[in-house]
């Protein structure tokens, strides 16, 4: 049996986010939008909230990867009023950012790049970890918003990547 390589990493991953954020996306068209912009005390205040900054920051995130620049960070960007408008964009993001670790170009991951952290200190990364920032990101604000379900009494149901449906590996 062949070893599972950072590409493979990267298509399963892709594809595992694909599919949780069409889970989150169709639990969260549930409970309407008065419960989706509430203040529930999350970091980002409400899953509406939450849900266009995951948007934002993969933006920024494919950005790093694809060009090795980001545009400019602002933790509080609204991408989208509209939760049909919001949940599109995330569909199209997510089939973008399938493409792209699908791709047979792989030199954005001999690059390098400057990055300056929350804590202010900048360090030189190599592009490919943001792939795995990107996954990690996502999964923690996914988190938060399952846990706000979950107090409201809705079952996210199953995260476990192998399980993802169509993997393919």
């Amino acid at each position: 049996m062949a070893r599972m390589t950072f590409d493979d990493y990267g298509c399963a991953m892709a594809k595992y986010n694909t599919w949780q954020n069409s889970v989150l996306y169709d639990l969260c068209d549930q409970i309407g939008d008065e419960e989706r912009r509430r203040d529930r005390g999350m970091f980002f205040k409400s899953i509406n909230a939450t849900l266009n900054h995951l948007v934002h920051i993969d933006r920024r995130i494919l950005s790093i990867m694809k060009t090795g620049n980001a545009p400019a960070y602002d933790a509080h960007t609204q991408v989208a009023d509209d939760f049909d408008e919001l949940r599109q964009i995330r569909r199209e993001l997510d089939a973008e950012i399938e493409a792209f670790v699908a791709s047979d170009d792989r030199d954005w991951q001999d690059g390098y790049r400057e990055f300056t952290g929350v804590d202010g200190i900048t360090r030189d990364l190599p592009r490919p970890l943001f792939l795995v920032q990107f996954f990690n990101h996502q999964t923690h604000h996914r988190s938060q918003i399952t846990s706000e379900l979950h107090k409201m009494g809705i079952d996210y149901g199953v995260t476990d990547v192998p399980l993802t449906p169509d993997l393919g590996l």
